[in-house]
């Protein structure tokens, strides 16, 4: 158990601004969906992408640290440590760090239900105009050959 308690505990500090940072991105993606500003979702996945890999190397250093601790790299092992080390502050900020990640997890869920909502709005969308482009004779193979929509009907059919 050779290592720095202080360390660890500032790593967890830097872990709950991680965590905090993307839950305020994932805030502003699901605000940008449910407003319908679809340009400003590339930006957010940029930035998303960016504090997710942030918050992995940060938890993976984490849990480096408890196992260099002489802990289990898991919940256990954590409350080990916080029973052996853990200042009031330190404590605190485990229980802030926690709670981030479920509000960041919960976000993360209502973000994959308006998706599915707005894609099953386009496509509600995609089948009117192909219906209507059906009745125009207007629709296009994938290799972009006109095709037709019109049934074949015998000559003599009235």
């Amino acid at each position: 158990m050779s290592a720095n308690p202080a360390k660890l505990a500032e790593q967890i500090g830097n872990e709950g601004v991680a965590w905090s940072a993307l839950l305020d991105t994932l805030s502003r993606e699901e605000n940008a969906l449910v407003t319908g500003q679809a340009d400003a979702l590339p930006p957010l996945a940029a930035v998303k992408l960016d504090q997710l890999n942030a918050v992995s190397a940060l938890a993976r250093s984490r849990l480096d640290a408890l196992r260099h601790a002489g802990c289990t790299p898991d919940a256990p092992g954590m409350a080990s440590w916080l029973a052996q080390h853990g200042t009031p502050t330190v404590r605190a900020n485990w229980q802030s760090l926690c709670k981030l990640e479920d509000e960041a997890r919960a976000c993360n869920l209502r973000i994959g239900k308006l998706i599915d909502m707005r894609l099953s709005a386009t496509r509600q969308s995609l089948n009117v105009l192909m219906q209507a482009a059906v009745g125009r004779n207007g629709l296009y193979d994938p290799s972009g050959q006109s095709v037709s929509s019109r049934i074949s009907q015998p000559l003599t059919a009235a």
